[in-house]
């Protein structure tokens, strides 16, 4: 700024501290000011509109505007002139409100000096500079921001219609491919039965990789939700046992099972604990050596009682540089094992993803050379051990603030099992991720969502909607009414102890007598709050 003419306009209604400005600019050697005088706010708004200055001195007492008035309606005319305040007033409160209104600095008239005052000029001019250009680089990040959310949101809507298209296709090579198999349309070779299996093989792959797709677009948009009930971890294993067996089969891999006999039951989504161990067990098989052997183990880990399930391979094992690495997504590490099926680099970051989401925890044991185990934990089938266990993570994920609310279910009258276990399955489609339901009898249920006060009356009222959609749509008749009935909300760095004793008194108790617990106009029935 050196050698530069800065055009100053003074506001200023003294002509003493006029006079006084004008000679403190005029030795200036660092850059020449020309200065213009204006003694009322009016005359200010006036030149600052025809004439461009391209610095305001500004004192907060006018004859037609007192304090910080002028100074806002200053920046109501020009949001981006520097002002740089100089008056009398030594209040430092003053000053920092002044600065709330865009001024860049602050100069007390007794103290001025020509550096002083030609130094806060080239500074509050340069200062306001970079606020414009921050300014401007704001305006165009949050324009490519929206650009990028909406890419975002078309990418995933195109990954969810692609992914659902390919279900009909898939569907149709392995059925075809079955019914050749089977020689129902003829006779088959038995080379001409080994190039089906390699079809069904690489058909279940196409149909794992969109169930990955499906499952991260789900998780970004924090749709997966998560059916979490007591499941026997033997029956679990034996629902997705055939499908490993043909795949081991096709790529001539030896596949061990060993399931404990003295196993508990879980708690979990079954579902999703399927896709966790066939994802692991694929994984394994891919990468394997020659002769390739696998290993599918569920045992109970004596130190806590949760249920460990582990696959452990062959194959060349993971360089420890490469183990943090292992569970991000689309990442895929370079291996010299043979495999033909690269895959997308998701089965393991959703397996991570889906044990989380079951609540348990996902480990890796490598050695070079010598292969890989993969394990993951289920909890057992304990509510109480399931609550500590969610109350870690719900703290950990909202910083320790969250809040957990309690709610009871109640079959109002005596019903049909068959109704009773769809009741069961439409409180369970309420359900998201971060939800809890526990069925402690035939026809009582425990629910905790992470919700305060103020949002049970918008999920009651969405499983209101639930229920009468249902019974439109129910062949039967309409499903046995449910008392809800609010428990309570607890703020769990206050009051987890608390909500810990409630719940455990619910759980030992089996039957909801809330009612004691709550004034008549509280109680809740037939899904109305």
């Amino acid at each position: 700024m050196c050698g530069q003419t800065i055009r100053v306009l003074h506001v200023e209604d003294n002509l003493d501290d006029q006079e006084l400005t004008s000679i403190a600019l005029s030795r200036a050697t660092r850059a020449h000011f020309e200065v213009s005088h204006a003694p009322r706010l009016d005359d200010a708004i006036r030149i600052l509109n025809s004439e461009q200055p391209d610095v305001l001195l500004f004192d907060l007492q006018l004859p037609d505007s007192a304090g910080l008035t002028g100074l806002a309606a200053i920046r109501q005319e020009d949001e981006n002139i520097p002002i740089v305040v100089l008056t009398g007033n030594t209040d430092e409160e003053v000053a920092l409100r002044s600065l709330d209104h865009g001024v860049q600095d602050y100069q007390i008239k007794s103290d001025m000096s020509t550096e002083s005052l030609s130094r806060a000029i080239r500074y509050a001019i340069q200062r306001q500079q970079l606020v414009q250009q921050v300014a401007s680089t704001k305006q165009l990040l949050e324009k490519k921001n929206r650009r990028l959310k909406k890419l975002y949101k078309t990418a995933h809507e195109f990954v969810d219609n692609v992914s659902h298209e390919f279900r009909t296709p898939l569907t149709v090579i392995k059925e075809y491919a079955s019914l050749l198999q089977e020689g129902l349309v003829g006779p088959i070779t038995d080379e001409q039965g080994r190039f089906l299996d390699v079809i069904g093989d690489r058909a279940d792959d196409l149909n794992t990789m969109v169930d990955d797709m499906l499952d991260v677009s789900k998780l970004e948009s924090d749709l997966l939700g998560a059916t979490r009930k007591n499941h026997s971890v033997n029956e679990m294993i034996q629902h997705v046992l055939p499908a490993l067996q043909r795949k081991a089969s096709v790529r001539g891999a030896a596949l061990h099972v060993e399931c404990g006999e003295d196993l508990p039951e879980v708690y979990c989504d079954a579902e999703k604990v399927g896709r966790v161990i066939i994802n692991l067990t694929v994984n394994a098989i891919k990468f394997c050596r020659d002769p390739g052997i696998v290993r599918l183990r569920a045992q109970r880990d004596p130190k806590d009682g949760s249920v460990i399930i582990g696959v452990t391979d062959n194959g060349p094992g993971i360089d420890p540089v490469n183990l943090t690495a292992i569970f991000d997504r689309f990442k895929q590490l370079k291996t010299d094992c043979r495999t033909s099926t690269k895959g997308f680099g998701l089965g393991l970051n959703i397996a991570k993803e889906l044990v989380d989401l079951n609540l348990g925890d996902m480990s890796i044991e490598s050695k070079p050379g010598r292969g890989s185990t993969f394990s993951f934990s289920l909890l057992p089938a304990d509510p109480t051990t399931v609550v500590h266990r969610y109350l870690e993570r719900i703290e950990h994920l909202r910083n320790g603030s969250s809040v957990v609310s309690l709610i009871s279910l109640k079959v109002s009258q005596p019903s049909d099992p068959q109704d009773v276990d769809d009741v069961d399955s439409m409180v369970s489609f309420l359900l998201r991720r971060n939800d809890l339901l526990f069925r402690l009898a035939t026809d009582q249920w425990l629910l905790i969502l992470p919700i305060d006060q103020s949002e049970l009356v918008p999920f009651l009222e969405r499983a209101r909607q639930s229920l009468e959609e249902t019974n439109r749509n129910r062949p039967f008749g309409p499903l046995p009414e449910v008392d809800w009935c609010p428990l309570g909300t607890w703020h769990l760095s206050r009051t987890k102890q608390q909500f810990l004793q409630r719940f455990q008194a619910e759980i030992t108790d089996k039957v909801k007598e809330s009612v004691d617990i709550l004034p008549e106009d509280r109680r809740v029935s037939s899904l109305e709050y």
